[in-house]
């Protein structure tokens, strides 16, 4: 790794991968619960350490580099890489856990989804309270997801994608994702990745559409119909997450290609 990428802090890797994700500086501020000066700050930063002009080559940089790195988690964990952790540390940073699961890369550098490590931020709740609890037993039924002004198609396929995993659905997950997610994650793998998470998170008990942002473009993939949608969810074990769903219209349905969870 050069000796610029070297001196990039864990929260401006952060930020340069969500930049690559598709998100600009204002979600990404509203993601991590930060001001939009200081997103700026860091993406400047980043640009200085590295010696380019544009904070999106600072992020190819990066992505690249992860991608090859033979010390990296994306060999050792499902193309995974980097760490997401726990909103809150942006007000509490001595609160920082260990490095999880986070970002599985498409071959061009885009970001396939986000996983959030949740055994990390649990464990970082259950050293708090000390009396970690057991995911909830109970029957599983579908969330609800409380009425909104965002009701494109694109905002719609996504609730019904993320209903799937709220029924454990996985297979059927991978069933109605979209051509590259596919061609990116085998079924057996993505089953087998996303269960254990979601497991941890804990039964969803509502989830309300907080934005849909359409765009023609995202790094590392072919230009098309692209819409991100964010949904503010409260899982059983962590409340006020955000979930993005990266939707691509393929034909005339809209397909899922992007998964995350903060």
């Amino acid at each position: 790794m050069s000796e610029g990428l070297q001196g990039l802090s864990e929260r401006e890797k952060e930020t340069l991968r969500l930049l690559l994700g598709g998100h600009d500086a204002k979600s990404i501020a509203r993601s991590l619960g930060l001001s939009i000066h200081t997103v700026n700050e860091r993406l400047r930063d980043a640009r200085r350490k590295l010696g380019v002009a544009s904070s999106r080559e600072a992020a190819r940089q990066l992505a690249e580099v992860e991608r090859n790195d033979p010390n990296s988690l994306v060999d050792k964990q499902l193309g995974v890489a980097g760490a997401v952790t726990d909103r809150t540390e942006a007000a509490h940073p001595d609160r920082r856990g260990p490095v999880g699961q986070s970002l599985v890369w498409f071959s061009g550098g885009m970001l396939i989804m986000s996983l959030i490590i949740a055994a990390a931020v649990l464990s970082s709740a259950f050293h708090r309270t000390g009396e970690p609890q057991s995911p909830p037993t109970s029957e599983i039924v579908p969330a609800a997801t409380t009425p909104s002004t965002f009701r494109s198609p694109g905002a719609i396929s996504a609730s019904a994608w993320v209903s799937l995993l709220d029924q454990r659905r996985w297979g059927e997950s991978w069933d109605a994702a979209g051509a590259l997610f596919k061609s990116q994650v085998e079924k057996a793998r993505w089953a087998s990745t996303i269960q254990p998470l979601r497991q941890q998170l804990g039964q969803v008990s509502s989830r309300t559409v907080q934005n849909a942002t359409r765009t023609t473009s995202l790094p590392g993939v072919p230009a098309g119909d692209y819409e991100i949608v964010e949904f503010r969810t409260n899982f059983a074990q962590k409340h006020d997450a955000v979930e993005t769903v990266v939707m691509v219209r393929e034909g005339s349905s809209w397909k899922v290609n992007g998964y995350f969870i903060r």
